[in-house]
């Protein structure tokens, strides 16, 4: 089976992502170079809680703790901005958005 492995972002941490196709499926895999645990099991416990809570996280797939990676869900290549940024109306995903910031 072919796997392609494509760099996606990073953030403010010391995480990295990185999108891995295998065949037609997509996961993301989260690289933490720095500061395992504050990286990567705090990652997977605050994604736990706001599971728990419906609020839409990526799902844990498989832990490679020694290696400093995880792989996640691929909750897909759009974000909040490429979804509302041709709507004429963008009041009802704004409120959503609000709704979900105060649940948090």
């Amino acid at each position: 089976m072919n796997f392609k492995l494509k760099k996606i972002s990073s953030d403010a941490s010391f995480r990295e992502f990185y999108r891995l196709k295998k065949g037609d499926k997509t996961s993301i895999i989260v690289q933490a170079n720095k500061e395992k645990f504050k990286n990567l099991i705090a990652y997977i416990v605050i994604n736990d809680v706001l599971k728990k809570n419906k609020i839409k996280a990526p799902k844990l797939i498989s832990c490679h703790y020694s290696n400093n990676i995880i792989e996640i869900s691929d909750l897909g290549e759009k974000s909040f901005y490429d979804l509302v940024i041709k709507k004429k109306s963008k009041l009802k995903d704004y409120k959503s958005l609000i709704n979900l910031i105060l649940k948090l």
